[in-house]
């Protein structure tokens, strides 16, 4: 039985047991449909890989073990796992928990920047639920603001509760049988480590407190510590130079300078030890300047989006999505491949 293409997946059943409703994402390596249980009507978000990759052995055990890691790492800020499996066409598919709300990609598009109260208070839940999931032996690998999920439920609480989406790149440190290529280089040149763009075997928890200072670098100032224009520059550029200080820009408190700052060495063994140590960091850097950390505040109506969904052929790839809803966990967009000085070349997500 051949699968079923992106369109006419919409509207069928997938294991007996889910319904594909619309599309709502899709990027790289697959298609992220909202629909719901057939027998709970509980609406779900349900990411199937492409049929080019279902029929790759590899591509879908890497699938799989996108939703085994994400699964096993139980945090409130981690996005849930409901389901996994295979259909009896081949289609490989993970059930999620379907989130209203936007990335903080998206919400950085409006404000640019953020207050350090709200930059402390939404990305330390981030931080924690990361160092759980460190201690588990699995590095994220690509924290970014796409990556971090500002879900709104207004009935649970009037503030936004950040969840960590795409564990599925991650590399399980110890015990896998499953894990990416020798070599392989994936992440985000903006916000990927020194070590993993050099594809170093250094990558590991160290990286991410690096990504997540980037992420506090873009959230404070409304700018990142490394601007290119392609990411084969960016990449030399996060290889080759030193973040510039936040303790030059007068917007930001000194101590919380300093905690990003350290986040940012290019040796890892100068970083903070651990996610668990930023996080501590960032805490008494908060009580020492003085600040009150408080999460974002659920958007106002008038900032939603329209009420009438994009046509599916007329989003970008990792961007359809309907009105104020987003398929939690995407697939990120196509790989590029950048020359690094020295001759590397890095594999990268833009």
């Amino acid at each position: 039985m051949p699968i079923p293409t992106i369109r006419e997946r919409i509207g069928t059943d997938i294991a007996g047991r889910y319904r594909t409703e619309r599309l709502i994402g899709r990027g790289g390596m697959g298609v992220v449909y909202g629909g719901r249980h057939l027998w709970t009507e509980r609406p779900v978000a349900i990411k199937v890989l492409k049929s080019q990759y279902s029929e790759d052995p590899y591509f879908a055990r890497r699938f799989l073990q996108e939703a085994r890691t994400a699964a096993g790492i139980r945090h409130p800020h981690v996005v849930d796992v409901l389901d996994m499996g295979q259909d009896e066409d081949g289609t490989v598919y993970i059930v999620l928990e379907l989130l209203a709300g936007e990335s903080l990609a998206d919400r950085l598009k409006r404000t640019s920047r953020l207050s350090p109260d709200s930059v402390v208070g939404t990305l330390l839940p981030v931080m924690e639920a990361v160092a759980k999931a460190h201690a588990r032996g699995v590095v994220h690998r690509d924290l970014k603001p796409d990556n971090i999920f500002l879900a709104e439920d207004e009935v649970v609480s009037p503030d936004v509760i950040p969840k960590v989406l795409d564990f599925g790149i991650a590399k399980v440190l110890e015990g896998s049988t499953l894990s990416t290529h020798t070599g392989a280089i994936i992440g985000t040149p903006a916000y990927m480590a020194p070590e993993q763009a050099h594809a170093s075997p250094e990558v590991g928890p160290a990286s991410d407190v690096w990504s997540m200072g980037v992420v506090f670098y873009r959230t404070l100032t409304g700018t990142s510590p490394f601007r290119a224009e392609t990411p084969t520059a960016t990449l030399a550029a996060v290889v080759t130079r030193d973040a510039p200080s936040l303790r030059d820009d007068a917007n930001v408190p000194p101590r919380l300078a300093a905690a990003v700052d350290d986040a940012l060495r290019r040796d890892w063994r100068e970083r903070h030890a651990s996610m668990e140590d930023f996080v501590t960091a960032v805490r008494e850097a908060a009580a020492a300047d003085g600040l009150e950390p408080k999460p974002l505040a659920v958007r106002r109506r008038s900032e939603l989006p329209s009420e009438r969904p994009a046509p599916p052929d007329a989003a970008s790839p990792g961007a359809e999505r309907g009105p104020a809803t987003r398929a939690v966990g995407g697939f990120g967009r196509p790989s590029t491949v950048a020359e690094l000085p020295g001759g590397q070349r890095a594999a990268s997500s833009s």
